[in-house]
């Protein structure tokens, strides 16, 4: 073998190991942006389940608060029914507190 073609196998080889050497750690960046894609995954799959969860109770919410109007609209109502039943509604009762004091100072 020529001192030129053994210089050059020296070279490539020192070559190949530089490639094996960049090869390996863009491997091992790899590895990590895919586990870190795995993370994300796993981040962005709770959040789904948090904001499907959040619907849910806003919708609980609505729906007892539908039921709650509900509720309180018929106590409204039972309240002036019974109000009118007492006479108590729209002036028809006065109270001492109405007449005025000067009316019977005179």
């Amino acid at each position: 073998m020529s001192p030129i073609a053994l210089t050059i196998e020296i070279v490539l080889a020192l070559m190949l190991a530089a490639c094996l050497f960049y090869f390996w750690r863009l491997d091992r960046k790899l590895s990590a942006l895919r586990n870190g894609q795995d993370g994300v995954r796993a981040a962005a799959a709770e959040l789904a389940q948090a904001t499907a969860q959040a619907e849910a109770a806003v919708r609980n919410m609505r729906l007892t608060a539908q039921e709650a109007g509900r509720d309180l609209q018929q106590r409204i109502n039972d309240a002036r029914a019974t109000a009118d039943r007492l006479g108590l509604g729209a002036g028809r009762l006065r109270s001492s507190a109405d007449v005025s004091p000067m009316r019977g100072r005179i």
